[in-house]
């Protein structure tokens, strides 16, 4: 099985039940898709050197510890105005990881502010905003893994690599003392049939994935990406989103 095909399965495994006919869709385009990249994969080895899915906060704190400490920073931007931004701190057997999000107001924040006892969201020029931290330690496997998880599959742009966008390799760079491979991705020129996987599963008329990922060479996983994305919703309006994340050494 392929990359591309085992994210696709696991992409479509995540869905839904309303989403029935996305889910099959999905099915449908990775069988039909197994055979065209594996031929892309035995032919293009550079191909298989971009994991969409893995991301160096969750690859490193699976490791050994560590000799010296390092922070992660992964945001989200939607053009609403919306945002998610996720700082983690990992230093040997330790991970802090804090979250500040932030969204348009609705009722029901307002209304949970008025119930006494509960903890307040402030909303500020008609955006909720939150902040919280979570600590988590080596010795809990359980809360170790779900810490590192929580950042890739909360902010991190993993699901639009489902249906393995167009990449191409663009040389060596050094990243923060790190050794990696960087990468550019679009794909303004793929298909429809290419994109089969997440239109089905939006329930999009099109969309477009431009940006670049640096991927470590010895751990295959991505250490800093910028990538947008903008997709034509069925009902004619366009979301757009940015993602970018990176890490330092502090």
């Amino acid at each position: 099985m392929t990359g591309k095909t085992a994210l696709a399965v696991l992409f479509c495994s995540l869905l839904p039940a309303w989403m029935i006919l996305s889910t099959v869709a999905c099915d449908t385009h990775a069988k039909l898709s197994r055979e065209e990249h594996q031929a892309k994969a035995n032919t293009n080895p550079m191909e298989r050197q971009l994991d969409g899915g893995s991301y160096c906060v969750q690859t490193l704190a699976q490791g050994p510890p560590l000799a010296s400490p390092i922070h992660f920073s992964n945001k989200e931007t939607q053009s609403d105005g919306s945002s998610k931004d996720f700082e983690s701190d990992l230093a040997g057997d330790k991970l802090d990881v804090t979250v500040h999000e932030r969204h348009p107001a609705t009722d029901f924040d307002r209304e949970l502010n008025t119930v006494k006892g509960s903890q307040p969201i402030p909303i500020h020029d008609g955006f909720a905003e939150s902040v919280r931290t979570n600590h988590f330690t080596r010795s809990d496997a359980s809360g170790w893994n779900m810490g590192a998880n929580s950042v890739v599959l909360g902010v991190t742009p993993w699901s639009l690599f489902v249906d393995k966008p167009t990449i191409t390799p663009a040389g060596a760079e050094n990243i923060g003392g790190f050794d990696t491979t960087k990468y550019s991705v679009d794909t303004r020129q793929e298909s429809t049939m290419d994109k089969a996987a997440l239109l089905a599963a939006g329930r999009l008329k099109d969309y477009n994935i431009i940006g670049t990922a640096w991927v470590l060479k010895n751990k295959n996983c991505i250490l800093q990406y910028t990538i947008d994305f903008e997709q034509d919703e069925s009902d004619g309006k366009t979301k757009k989103t940015h993602y970018e994340g990176g890490v330092t050494k502090p």
